[in-house]
Order: C-alpha cells, then sequence, then structure tokens
C-alpha cells in the first residue's frame, strides 16, 4: 500500500488529500484539508500587476508547513503538487514555486488552464458517474467549462477570472451596487458568447465544482437538517432554488453573509463573485437541474497518475 499525498495551491484556497492506494487498484481517502490562504488576493487584473503578494505568499507557505507536518506523519508516501490560476498568471511565480521547492522538496506542476479544466472532468465522471453534462469549477482566479457527452469531454476552457478577482474588480466584497453587478453580469455574459459550443449544454445537469459552490451545498444541507454537512457529493436542487439562494446573499451585507454562512464565513465577501457565472450560466441555457460533486482537480490527477502507472482504479471511498 501507498500513501498518494496531493498538495493543491489555489488561489483561494491550499488543500491537502491523502490517500490509500491498493495494489489492485483500490483508493481510500483519508485525510482531506483546506486552509483559505488567499493567495491570489490583491494580485490585480492586468499583466503588469499580477504579482503575488508577500502577505499572500507567507499565509501559503504557512498552510505548507502545517500540511508537511501532517503528510509526514505517514509512512510510504508519494507526493504531488499541483497549482493552478493564481501562480498560472503570476509574474514572479518563479520566486514563489522556488520557495515552496525549499519548504517541501519538491517541483510543484503548475497545470494549464485545459490541464486543469481535464482533470476536473476525470474527477467528475469517474467518481459521479454523469456521462451527460455541463461542468463548472469556479476556483479563486479562475473557472473551467468542460461540456461531456457520452462520457467524453466533448469542449472545455479556462476563464482567468474566479471568485477572488471577479468579487475585487466588481466590488462586490460587502453589498454590491446594481451597477456593478449590471458590469459584472455583462462581463460574464461576454465570455460565455465567446463559446458557441457553449450552446450544446442548453438544458443538461449542471455539475458544480469548487468552494463557493460547495458552500450552497453545505447551507443546503443544514436547512435540510442533514446530519452530515460533509454529505454533498450528488446532492441535487434545482436551478431556481440554486438562484434564489444566490438572490438572498445578493441582498445582504458582508457581515450579514458572515451569520448566515457560519463555519463558511470566510467566503463571505468572495461568494457573490463566486456564484454569478453559475447563475448566468443557469439562466442562459435555461438548466434545470444542479448537481454538486466533491470530486474534481485532485481526483482527476490521481486517475491520471494511477494510468500512468499502468493501474486502473476499481473503487474509490472516502
Amino acid at each position: 500500500m501507498e500513501n498518494l499525498v496531493i498538495i493543491d495551491l489555489g488561489s483561494n484556497s491550499v488543500r491537502l488529500s491523502i490517500s490509500e492506494v491498493y495494489p489492485d487498484g483500490t483508493i481510500k481517502e483519508v485525510q482531506r484539508r483546506k486552509i483559505q490562504s488567499r493567495l491570489a488576493e490583491g494580485m490585480g487584473q492586468d499583466a503588469e500587476e499580477k504579482i503575488l503578494r508577500p502577505a499572500a505568499i507567507k499565509r501559503t507557505l504557512a498552510a505548507l508547513a502545517e500540511f508537511k507536518a501532517e503528510y509526514e506523519q505517514y509512512e510510504n508516501i508519494q507526493l504531488k503538487g499541483i497549482a493552478t490560476a493564481a501562480v498560472r498568471t503570476a509574474k514572479n511565480s518563479n520566486d514563489f514555486l522556488r520557495a515552496v521547492k525549499e519548504l517541501i522538496g519538491i517541483e510543484i506542476e503548475v497545470l494549464s488552464g485545459d490541464s486543469e479544466a481535464y482533470y476536473d472532468y476525470l474527477g467528475v465522471v469517474n467518481l459521479l458517474g454523469t456521462q451527460d453534462c455541463l461542468i463548472i469549477d469556479m476556483g479563486g482566479g479562475s473557472f473551467e467549462l468542460i461540456l461531456v457527452r457520452d462520457g467524453q469531454a466533448k469542449n472545455l476552457v479556462s476563464i482567468p477570472y474566479g471568485a477572488v478577482s471577479l468579487s475585487e474588480k466588481f466590488k462586490a466584497q460587502d453589498q454590491i451596487t446594481a451597477g456593478d453587478l449590471f458590469r459584472m453580469q455583462r462581463f460574464i455574459q461576454v465570455q460565455f458568447d465567446s463559446l458557441p459550443w457553449l450552446r450544446e449544454g442548453y438544458g443538461l445537469p449542471l455539475v458544480l465544482l469548487g468552494g463557493a459552490n460547495r458552500t450552497v451545498a453545505r447551507y443546503e444541507l443544514c436547512k435540510r437538517n442533514a446530519k452530515k454537512l460533509t454529505d454533498l457529493h450528488g446532492l441535487t436542487l434545482k436551478g431556481s432554488e440554486f438562484a434564489d439562494i444566490y438572490g438572498e446573499w445578493l441582498a445582504m451585507t458582508c457581515q450579514e453573509r458572515q451569520q448566515v454562512l457560519k463555519e463558511e464565513a470566510d467566503r463571505a465577501d468572495i461568494i457573490i463573485g463566486g456564484l454569478t457565472p453559475v447563475v448566468q450560466l443557469v439562466q442562459t441555457l435555461a438548466l434545470p437541474e444542479i448537481v454538486f460533486s466533491e470530486s474534481g482537480v485532485r481526483e482527476g490527477v490521481i486517475f491520471e497518475m494511477l494510468k500512468t502507472a499502468g493501474l486502473s482504479p476499481v473503487a474509490f471511498s472516502r
């Protein structure tokens, strides 16, 4: 048995997953953690401004040090690190990656936008089982869209704006003005209109990945008096129900959202930027059903690593 450790340096959160991998291809996730380090905070949108800020780097390295102390308690580990939008676009990413290597001893793979979308697809189709759907992964610095038909990724794209960057660009951290909301909606619609293939997703189920979307799932589970707020994989909502929740939060101040979100209060200032593209997509394509997935890019990386090693995953459990 091998312990496969995946570290995911996201734009909003740093994530750790540890999975036991057995020779027969059985995978059991034994640990999953997240620390919100806001790596993309203050990066700006112009190319000249896209710099990882010292405070954000410090928070992220501290999170990695905490994760290192945790995964080093396991034996026979294989360590894999990936990074997404913030590192992908930052002008000073090489300096940051050198600091990461000094700390944990490995080179981090900086995923292209298309690779990130492809791994999302692998994670969803292997563990959610849907054959025809549209997938959106709402990250802190980008969001990925994947059209799946007959179990295959027919089209995919990464849009270089996410929950953190949209919230900063359109001043959505607190109660957003009508003007800023309109500008954000128009900006997002322009991105959608540039993708002719997106129309092929009309009426399909929409599979949601990403922290902002999981916040909605946990909120809904709480409303349903669920015993475990972590059992969100496969949870379904009507598109209209998702839009209603968004509308409630849209009318609130950041402080009011913090009170409602409780354990997820640290997302209160970026939740509107994170959910607006989803609601826009639901309305544009008349998407009737939303399905939440706990499996995405990290699980996709695991499946690809096992495939490269000549193993075929037979079961995955948490």
